[in-house]
């Protein structure tokens, strides 16, 4: 399994705006620092790929990408980003509590779009009661999981509906 070569892994990726924790919740997964990780906006600015095993799926290549909503450089950054979405097998989109607007309406938009398969990932509930009884309507319906990248709640969840 080690050995899998990338195009033979299933590909990851992580979308979503910028300082949702998309970089911290890989790291969370994957039990290792992947990305780096800050609160400024905007650390992540070209994907970043990460090969690793990851159980129960197998060989998998990660898929980190910037956020969707970037500043000055951002619209480079949001096309390198889209410009994922070809080798991506399934996503995650990654918000955080009371975020949810045009930025993920556009990308799950395109990732039904062409058929990718999606779970969104309401990050940083560790500070809050997140319910999916107070979701704005336009979430309500998508397959969702509550998570904390920094608390690891949620975590094997998002695990086992990635493997479903």
């Amino acid at each position: 399994m080690l050995d899998a070569p990338k195009g033979l892994r299933l590909h990851i990726g992580l979308f979503g705006r910028r300082n949702v924790g998309k970089s911290s919740l890989l790291n969370a997964l994957a039990a290792q620092s992947v990305s780096i990780v800050s609160d400024t906006p905007g650390t992540t600015t070209d994907p970043v790929e990460k090969t690793l095993e990851f159980a129960p799926l197998g060989p998998v290549v990660f898929l980190d990408t910037a956020g969707l909503d970037d500043g000055e450089l951002g619209t480079q950054r949001t096309e390198r980003t889209l410009a994922v979405l070809p080798r991506t097998d399934m996503a995650l989109v990654v918000t955080a509590e009371n975020v949810w607007g045009h930025y993920e309406e556009t990308i799950v938009s395109r990732l039904r779009e062409q058929a990718i398969p999606f779970l969104v990932v309401m990050n940083k509930t560790e500070s809050s009661v997140a319910s999916k009884d107070r979701l704005p309507d336009a979430m309500r319906g998508l397959p969702m999981v509550c998570a904390s990248a920094k608390t690891g709640e949620g975590l094997e969840t998002i695990r086992r509906e990635l493997v479903r």
